[in-house]
């Protein structure tokens, strides 16, 4: 017995000094990022980040794409950021203040911030930068549909006079994803309609070179003006520790794993769930749930071809069983739950399941056939575009497509890079249905699919009604109320067919110190030991 006992001793000791390398990190909606590791920063040394492919552009205004904001928020900032919360904190802005007399957002900037190139910011970049925003991106058509007149005041003061009083201002000049980055005003006159012509910005790190399909290399901005806060979330004092970070598409998920492994990379975005469970006994690797994530969906062509009819849509919907999608997509319930929510359970003030009850997880085949019977469906190709680049993009749109055949529907599916998807989801004639997939969003009044400048073409003037209602009421307990009539109008329109949550994995190598997951990582404050 005592030899016994000896043995289990010595076990769970074994056990207790691998610890930090052996287990998975669950990340929630309140992690901090802040280092709990011991040992302090070091600096230099090159950063290698595999991603899931190559992003469409690095104009943070132009695309809503997630590889391009994952590179894009390390060169370029906003007047503001996420805290560890996804709270909106000043960033760019020194300070600001809401003035309900004149429904004004004032807003005043940090004195001796320097861009890249040597200029320092100043308001006129400002003006610039957030008109161009307005024209160009979902987040900024939200805000800029209720703006009465965005003016400078002085050198480092601005102000943004709205039509009606809306809470969602600094939330929408915080989001990373499609982030309001500030561009010196030379570099926004010098653009045309293909983007930006040199990548400059005030963040931590300049880029430097972009090989497509190759990486995208980044190298530490010197003369970088940090705040004094210490660091909070995506906010605070950021220190760039390492020299590089070279950002590497890597499509397949298994030679992004394997080069955890190895060495090459030292941090993989979105491992393949399957390789769970050898991950955490492997040493060599450390991974990371991050949750909440995003949630997966396809999305319609509402502007031409058969899914421009409501019955198509609820058809395509009530068909589906999205235990058996998700389970065949993410293999365990550790990595993905049923929900029909726009906004995640984690977000309590905002989840919902209006609308919900009649549409989502149905499996009614027989409703299916009558409304795809009164649509008029006589089997026209359905083409659906997905990609490998997320292997669950395209493991749902398998699926889903066998499923869907017992309604009639005759689904082809082109698989294309991700940069593609990007490309051809604005050009109605090229698909009827498109794979994608949404961030992580702090508040339902930004977020980027309500707009109809997003692919899809979702133009609906009873939605933008509803939506103007959301983002104009001050008190949040209307605020919900409104949302709630909002998310009922969605599931009964199916603009998309949400699927269900998804809890991404990550992967990397335990030489890289600093690094807490998020749903959008960052590497200042990141070092190599």
């Amino acid at each position: 017995m005592a030899s016994k006992k000896f043995a289990v001793m010595f076990i769970a000791l074994v056990f207790l000094l691998m610890g930090c390398t052996s287990q998975s990190k669950e990340v929630g909606n309140n992690a901090s990022n802040k280092s709990t590791e011991a040992g302090s920063p070091k600096e230099g040394g090159t950063l290698k980040v595999a991603i899931t492919g190559e992003p469409p552009t690095l104009d943070s205004h132009l695309s809503s794409a997630f590889l391009a904001s994952q590179i894009g928020w390390h060169i370029y900032e906003g007047l503001f950021t996420l805290d560890e919360n996804y709270n909106a904190i000043p960033m760019l802005a020194k300070d600001y203040e809401y003035d309900e007399a004149r429904k004004t957002y004032i807003i005043n900037l940090r004195e001796g911030v320097k861009f890249h190139n040597g200029k320092t910011l100043s308001a006129d970049d400002v003006i610039a930068s957030l008109n161009r925003w307005g024209e160009k991106a979902n987040y900024g058509a939200i805000m800029f549909n209720n703006v009465k007149e965005l003016r400078k005041v002085s050198d480092l003061t601005v102000e943004i006079e709205l039509k009606e009083p809306s809470p969602v201002v600094p939330i929408l000049l915080a989001y990373p994803n499609q982030q309001t980055a500030i561009y010196p005003k030379e570099v926004i006159d010098k653009a045309d309609e293909t983007g930006i012509k040199e990548f400059i910005g005030t963040g931590p790190f300049k880029f430097v070179e972009h090989k497509p399909d190759q990486y995208i290399k980044l190298e530490k901005f010197k003369d970088y003006v940090a705040r004094e806060e210490p660091s909070n979330g995506m906010g605070g004092k950021k220190t760039a520790y390492v020299n590089e970070i070279m950002f590497i598409p890597t499509p397949e998920a298994s030679v992004r794993f394997d080069g955890v492994q190895t060495g090459q990379f030292d941090w993989a975005d979105s491992i393949s769930t399957d390789m769970y469970e050898s991950m955490k006994s492997n040493p060599q690797v450390e991974p990371a749930i991050v949750k909440p994530y995003w949630w997966p969906m396809a999305i319609f062509n509402k502007q031409k071809g058969i899914f421009a009819d409501k019955k198509m849509r609820q058809a395509f919907a009530l068909a589906l069983d999205m235990n058996s999608i998700m389970k065949a997509s993410f293999t365990s319930e550790e990595f993905y739950r049923l929900d029909p929510s726009i906004m995640f359970k984690e977000q309590e003030t905002w989840w919902s399941d209006a609308g919900a009850a009649e549409m989502y997880n149905k499996s009614d085949i027989k409703r299916a056939k009558q409304l795809v019977q009164e649509a008029g469906y006589n089997g026209e190709k359905i083409r659906w575009i997905t990609t490998k680049e997320y292997d669950y993009m395209y493991n749902i749109a398998v699926v889903a497509t066998e499923q869907l055949k017992k309604i009639g529907l005759n689904i082809e599916l082109e698989v294309v890079d991700y940069a593609t998807i990007v490309d051809k989801r604005m050009k109605p004639d090229e698909y009827e249905i498109f794979s994608g997939a949404t961030t992580f969003t702090p508040d339902p009044g930004i977020w980027p699919s309500w707009d109809k400048k997003w692919g899809g073409f979702w133009v609906d003037e009873e939605k933008d009604r509803m939506l103007n209602l959301v983002n104009t009421e001050m008190d949040e307990a209307k605020r919900k109320e409104l949302y709630d009539q909002l998310q009922a109008h969605f599931w009964e329109e199916v603009p998309m067919v949400k699927f269900g949550d998804f809890f991404i994995l990550t992967a990397k190598n335990p030489s890289m110190k600093g690094f807490e997951p998020t749903p959008f990582p960052f590497f200042w404050n990141t070092w190599i030991d």
